[in-house]
């Protein structure tokens, strides 16, 4: 069995660097949607508002990681929130790659979702 050892150093990094990968992806989604959606071979929305949303919804929960960076331990129910979420993320971009309408570099992104999500497991089973 494959443990790692959780240290206030760990959780830092482990939620730092799910902020950066947040703020990462939501910011050019809130600020260039039209251009992300052409990247993943998605023909842009008419109207931005829900490409918006979705952008700043991923800020947000990257500021949650931030704060959980900050203080490891105090944010168990956003971790959890974020867990969900990023597996979420995961299966919504399997099934439209199974369905055909994106390309393959969003599901290789949403695997790093994936990743985070396993290590969030990991993270709450241990605090």
């Amino acid at each position: 069995s494959y443990s790692v050892a959780l240290t206030q150093s760990t959780a830092k990094k482990l939620f730092g660097t799910a902020a950066l990968f947040n703020f990462l992806a939501g910011l050019p989604i809130l600020l260039a949607g039209r251009q992300v959606s052409m990247l993943f071979g998605v023909p842009p929305p008419d109207n931005l508002l829900f490409t918006q949303i979705a952008g700043w919804a991923i800020l947000l929960f990257g500021i949650g990681y931030w704060m959980e960076a900050r203080r490891p331990g105090e944010g168990r129910s956003m971790v959890v929130v974020g867990m969900i979420g990023k597996i979420g993320i995961f299966l919504l971009a399997a099934t439209h790659v199974v369905i055909g309408d994106v390309n393959w570099l969003f599901p290789t992104l949403a695997g790093v979702d994936l990743s985070y999500a396993y290590l969030f497991w990991c993270y709450l089973s241990r605090v």
